[in-house]
């Protein structure tokens, strides 16, 4: 019987192990790892070719370095000229000098490491020297995100200065505050833009200023390399009031309070470059109104109010990024699927669809692309989310053999809201933070009797 119960015991053992390598086989094929360092760019050494011409050997030589300067950082060597002698003048210094690597060191404040001569010819007929170099240059190379689109967002356009939220006062500078905070926070969590931030101009520009002087000569190659937006967003707030209107009754002296209001706000996708119109967005809102009543209380506040302009600016954003980078299946194992986008674009827990990508259209009459033909395949539930990507479960039909990172799209999350509040367009109104009060509570309380009417609750028509 004992020698039963252990033979059982071993095979029920084997089982649970087979089991848990089957479901975390998933994450166990790249189990030998190392975080990498964060990669915010540096400057390295990089050898470059390049070949010089002049009326002397030494001017032919400094024009090959510029060439090669140019190459890689973009600027040439400033300040050194050619004497009448075919010598250099270098500045600050007295006396007629040759091109050695000690001077080029020098002139250059280690920008350059060094020079090598490959080939050198005096072509007298054309009374010059031709030259050809390999030049040691200190190049600073941006992170990997530099090579993403750069996307700046610019202060929001206010018709005003300030705005009137029934009895409080929301400035111009906190509305716009909301949005652009927003957006920007949401199209760096996505992972796909470069987002170029201008409110710390003023300090970044002190940090560069200390560059030079007793620095590492190789940090001068970090000048010159600010980057500017690709796509610029403009937000527009073209309507933004809740108002309190207040009426006296005639008979009673009574006051009638009566709050109501409503936001719209624009945002504009412009091309930096060609100044093209990319993509605009209208969202819409109305405040929760009021009826004429002496007890009528305000039901928005300023701090409501910024509810509502980041909830338009966080809709706005996610259907920017998913007009551009919609979300895919990069990953593969079985039912086991990684997606890629995190935090800001997926929702733990949620469901969506799943569509198969099929043959790209294209209009015959221009050649644009009219996008890939679809099939639904099911759907994915998100299990976990990370800054970067999420892992879901596939619930549908389609072979993995026929995988291909990209070929699945998620779309429409299941069962979410298909009101403009949830979808919006140019048109629909974006939704409304909720101000109900918790449903426990609400049923705690017992029902009270309705009020009867009086001469306080006359409308404003009487």
């Amino acid at each position: 019987m004992r020698i039963v119960q252990k033979i059982l015991l071993i095979s029920l053992l084997a089982f649970s192990i087979a089991g848990c390598d089957k479901i975390t086989g998933f994450f166990k094929k790249d189990a030998e790892f190392q975080k990498e360092m964060p990669d915010f760019g540096g400057v390295k050494v990089v050898e470059v070719e390049a070949e010089g011409y002049g009326p002397s050997r030494n001017a032919a030589i400094l024009d090959a370095i510029n060439m090669a300067l140019k190459q890689t950082n973009g600027s040439p060597v400033v300040g050194v000229t050619i004497n009448s002698d075919g010598t250099l003048s270098l500045p600050g210094q007295s006396g007629a000098f040759g091109i050695t690597n000690e001077t080029v060191i020098s002139v250059t404040g280690g920008s350059i490491q060094g020079f090598e001569i490959l080939d050198e010819a005096e072509q007298q007929a054309l009374g010059r020297w031709k030259v050809k170099l390999k030049v040691k240059v200190n190049k600073y190379e941006g992170s990997a995100d530099t090579k993403r689109p750069k996307v700046a967002i610019a202060y929001p356009r206010t018709s005003q200065g300030t705005y009137v939220i029934g009895d409080e006062v929301l400035s111009a500078d906190q509305a716009a505050g909301a949005i652009r905070g927003v957006i920007g926070e949401s199209i760096r969590k996505s992972n796909r833009f470069f987002v170029i931030n201008r409110e710390f101009d003023a300090e970044i520009n002190d940090e560069i200023a200390q560059i030079g002087g007793n620095t590492n000569p190789a940090e001068l190659a970090k000048l010159g390399q600010r980057l500017t937006a690709d796509i610029l967003v403009i937000p527009e707030i073209n309507y933004l009031e809740y108002r309190k209107s207040t009426r006296t009754m005639r008979f009673s002296g009574r006051e009638l309070n009566s709050y109501a209001g409503s936001v719209s706000v624009n945002f504009n996708v412009i091309n930096v470059v060609t100044g093209q119109l990319i993509m605009t967005e209208r969202f819409s809102a109305n405040f929760p109104s009021t009826p004429p009543s002496v007890y009528g209380a305000q039901r928005v506040g300023v701090a409501s109010v910024n509810d509502y302009l980041a909830s338009m600016s966080e809709q706005f954003t996610r259907k920017f990024i998913l007009k551009n980078f919609p979300v895919s299946v990069i990953k593969m194992d079985g039912k086991t699927v990684v997606l890629s986008q995190g935090e800001g674009m997926l929702k733990l827990g949620s469901t969506y669809k799943a569509v198969r990508l099929g043959e790209d259209i294209k209009d015959p009459q221009t050649g644009e692309s009219l996008g890939r033909l679809e099939a639904p395949i099911g759907t994915v539930k998100v299990m976990k989310v990370t800054e970067k990507m999420s892992i879901g479960i596939l619930n549908g039909n389609f072979n993995p053999a026929m995988f291909k990172p990209g070929i699945i799209e998620l779309r429409d999350e299941v069962g979410a809201n298909s009101t403009p509040a949830a979808a919006p367009s140019t048109t629909g109104e974006a939704s409304q933070p909720s101000s109900a009060a918790p449903a426990t509570r609400e049923a705690a309380r017992p029902a009270k009797p309705p009020r009867q009417r009086d001469e306080f609750d006359a409308p404003f028509d009487f």
